[in-house]
């Protein structure tokens, strides 16, 4: 039977699949079949024969895992799902199934890496809470938590308190997402502390903007964009995005002054805008290089004369017709989604995981484990026989 070990975040947005990916980058040079699991999915991509976890689609395809996607991703909760559960319209049988997709998973492989959702509480309303599916699938528990420091540190023991309290073991943490700016700070004092308490620390990874940033594509692709320009120059990721509500000069001045790839979003009919970007945009006043693209809201059809200047740029353009704070928020929920086709930011990721994590102490626990998982086995086994024997 293979070791199984369970990514579990202290909150939201964390990057567990971030780790996930790295995780299954590094242990692949020890374990030579890794399986990944994740058994309750809320965010789903819909194949043509089943529904499975966004997270679960990256991770097979970026690895080439050969497993059964279905046993990879065996629970989708959808919306409505828990309302219907708690109604008693959804059978009792979720833990079997989840159970059983794992086995699937565990006779084929040497370490089977299992991805919660959330943190420890989550899934509570359906009685499978991560800590419940964790003791249910017998693994020990990595926690992943955010960069700071009292935060961070209130999350790690109520996460930590809330595992053990349901019979599981917490084997370490990993910290994610530290500021620049502070991380000589924040690791320094998290690993004071964590000492003090006897918690492994497997990692301190700094926060990296690039896996934070949609590429345009994929803002074209979830907002149904039409694009009007700049169709070949979709690459670029967004770090900041403007939104377009005040007078001309006001965005002029903070075209000068971006650093990051920037994305406007303004309504189609502010001409007056739109003009005065794409001058400064084809002056090259400032940084106005860094505005990697505009987004307009609505549906008014651009006068003749401002298409006929998109056809001579290369500056992405896309349309919608959607309310310009609508289109905000939907871009802003993209920011932590990762797609196989970001292979910067995969490769990224990856790097990321052999400059920061701690890889050779988390891979000598997993291997004692199961060495131990090996023998208990074996001993199992050998009593039957011995059994048999003497009738």
């Amino acid at each position: 039977m293979a070791k199984s070990l369970f990514i579990a975040s202290t909150s939201q947005d964390i990057g567990k699949t971030s780790i996930s990916l790295g995780l299954i980058h590094l242990l692949g040079k020890k374990f030579k079949k890794i399986a990944f699991i994740k058994p309750l999915a809320q965010r789903y991509v819909q194949l043509p024969e089943t529904k499975v976890g966004e997270d679960v689609l990256l991770i097979k395809e970026s690895f080439a895992l050969p497993y059964l996607i279905e046993d990879m991703s065996p629970l989708i909760i959808e919306r409505g799902f828990t309302e219907k559960y708690i109604k008693g319209k959804i059978g009792r049988g979720l833990a079997k199934k989840i159970r059983d997709a794992y086995e699937g998973l565990a006779k084929e492989s040497d370490l089977v890496l299992i991805e919660g959702t959330g943190h420890a509480g989550v899934g509570s309303v359906i009685e499978l809470s991560n800590a419940e599916v964790a003791k249910l699938l017998e693994a020990d528990v990595l926690l992943v938590c955010g960069g700071g420091i009292g935060q961070s540190i209130d999350e790690i023991t109520l996460n930590k308190s809330f595992f053990e309290e349901k019979g599981c073991k917490v084997i370490g943490v990993i910290i994610n997402k530290i500021l620049e700016e502070k991380y000589d700070k924040v690791s320094s004092l998290l690993k004071q502390y964590l000492k003090r308490k006897s918690i492994p620390l497997f990692g301190l990874l700094p926060y990296r903007s690039l896996l934070s940033s949609p590429p345009l594509w994929l803002i074209a692709q979830q907002t149904g964009a039409n694009i009007l320009s700049g169709k070949g120059r979709l690459e670029k990721n967004i770090e900041r995005i403007i939104v377009g509500t005040m007078e001309p000069e006001t965005i002029l001045e903070l075209l000068r002054d971006i650093r990051q790839q920037t994305l406007l979003i303004t309504s189609s009919d502010r001409i007056d805008l739109l003009l005065a970007v794409f001058t400064t945009y084809f002056k090259n006043i400032g940084n106005a290089h860094n505005l990697a693209g505009v987004l307009l809201s609505g549906s008014r059809e651009l006068p003749q004369s401002i298409r006929d200047i998109l056809g001579s740029m290369d500056i992405p353009v896309l349309l919608v017709d959607k309310d310009i704070y609508e289109l905000a928020s939907q871009i802003y929920s993209l920011r932590t989604k990762i797609t196989t086709q970001d292979s910067k930011k995969i490769a990224a990721l990856k790097k990321l995981a052999e400059d920061y994590i701690d890889i050779e102490p988390l891979s000598k626990i997993l291997s004692s484990e199961q060495e131990r998982i090996k023998k208990g086995w074996k001993e199992k086994i050998m009593g039957f026989l011995r059994g048999l024997g003497r009738g």
